[in-house]
């Protein structure tokens, strides 16, 4: 069974870090319109730390649908590798990737990382998989920042990890994989393996005829996880001295309290894990951004895939080329992000090696809405295309090709 509201949510993901990417981008131009930025701060909103989560989530998700038959076939050792070769593959197309000069931090070398961290319990229990998602949501926080601190690390290491990063020091390079980089392992494992159990969730819910109560509960749930999660956030903001945040910078200005994290908390105390911190992986924003997760993936599985009175009155409404031609670009995540790391590289690219050029202003076509808006209708003409042909995307076609013949799956 393929789930048109698990596509759909892999849509929203890739846009969505499209646009933090290419419309975030007028904060940098000076030359930017007042509208410009007030799209900027909007964007921000709607996607700053959630996009990439959901992203996330949503493999972990898929390497259940990938290893469902290997796993009925008592093919345990079959189902592990092709979880682990396919992150292999995506640590190698990242770290090419991660070669173009690019105002993107490529995401995927730290993702393919995580894959092979937990591709050992694809196989494993739930309550397992559930308990180590546990401990890494709720020590993985302290332990990054305290091994930041303890390695002085200014910020973050690796950016975009690359060769270059490995041949320049590749105990950096693995380090800023792991623990240390923008989007570090110890995190990234965290969504996919709760990514892992929604799969399996949703999937039971289908063998049961339970598929509309399950994605309805997970739906509901999750906003409910992600507005109890941002009232503790607005709580220790609030109140910072009440949970131990007396001095400094951050304690003088709340907004340093909420801005972009680069993979970890802002300190190893417990007033930092308690803050829903974009991109930082403290409890909370764990809590947050899974559920926002839960709750965008429930709901477009509960009205596309549920076989409910709410699936069949979208169907009847939505236009089926438009709607399919998503569905197909959402089933093509890795295509359609490497094309966008690549287009924007060689558009932006330059503005990262000389930020002189930005003086004069950019093309409207570079960055901003309406880059985005020119790369989100070639998105929707490669699903399109791919609705049209029944294809797969290529990297997709590529990766799945590449771990059947490895696994004889």
């Amino acid at each position: 069974m393929r789930y048109v509201g698990v596509d759909l949510a892999r849509f929203l993901a890739i846009v969505g870090m499209m646009a933090a990417h290419l419309v975030g981008f007028a904060v940098w131009d000076p030359a930017a319109s007042q509208f410009a930025l007030d799209a900027a701060e909007f964007t921000d909103t709607l996607t700053e730390g959630i996009a990439a989560p959901l992203f996330a989530v949503l493999g972990g998700l898929s390497s259940v649908f990938a290893t469902r038959r290997l796993l009925r076939e008592h093919r345990t050792g079959a189902a592990v590798a092709a979880v682990a070769l396919r992150g292999a593959l995506l640590v190698l197309i990242g770290l090419l990737l991660g070669m173009i000069e690019n105002p993107v931090v490529v995401v995927l070398a730290y993702y393919g990382a995580a894959m092979m961290l937990v591709a050992p319990l694809i196989a494993a229990r739930g309550w397992l998989i559930g308990a180590v998602a546990a401990v890494l949501g709720i020590a993985g926080g302290t332990w990054n920042s305290a091994a930041r601190a303890a390695l002085d690390v200014d910020g973050f290491e690796g950016r975009s990890v690359t060769f270059e990063t490995f041949g320049d020091d590749w105990v950096e390079a693995v380090r800023a994989l792991l623990l240390t980089g923008v989007y570090p392992a110890i995190t990234w494992s965290v969504y996919l393996l709760v990514g892992a159990l929604v799969g399996r969730l949703l999937v039971a819910g289908a063998l049961r005829g339970r598929l509309g109560r399950v994605s309805a509960v997970l739906a509901g749930g999750g906003a409910l996880l992600a507005v109890v999660a941002q009232l503790v956030s607005n709580l220790v903001i609030s109140e910072p001295a009440s949970f131990g945040l007396t001095g400094g910078a951050a304690a003088a200005d709340p907004e340093l309290l909420v801005e972009s994290a680069s993979g970890a908390p802002l300190a190893p105390e417990l007033w930092a894990q308690l803050l829903a911190t974009p991109h930082s992986g403290s409890p909370v924003d764990l809590l947050r951004t899974l559920g926002i997760a839960f709750a965008v993936i429930g709901l477009l599985v509960l009205l596309c895939d549920s076989g409910g009175r709410a699936g069949t009155a979208v169907a009847r409404r939505a236009p089926g080329r438009l709607l399919d031609a998503v569905r197909a670009a959402g089933a093509a995540p890795l295509t359609i992000y490497a094309l966008h790391v690549i287009a924007t590289g060689w558009l932006l690219g330059p503005v990262m090696e000389d930020p002189g050029l930005l003086l004069d202003g950019l093309p409207w076509w570079t960055a901003g809405l309406g880059a985005f808006l020119l790369q989100l209708a070639g998105v929707l003409g490669i699903g399109a295309i791919l609705s049209a042909t029944g294809r797969r995307g290529p990297l997709e076609a590529v990766l799945s090709g590449a771990v059947r013949v490895a696994v004889r799956a």
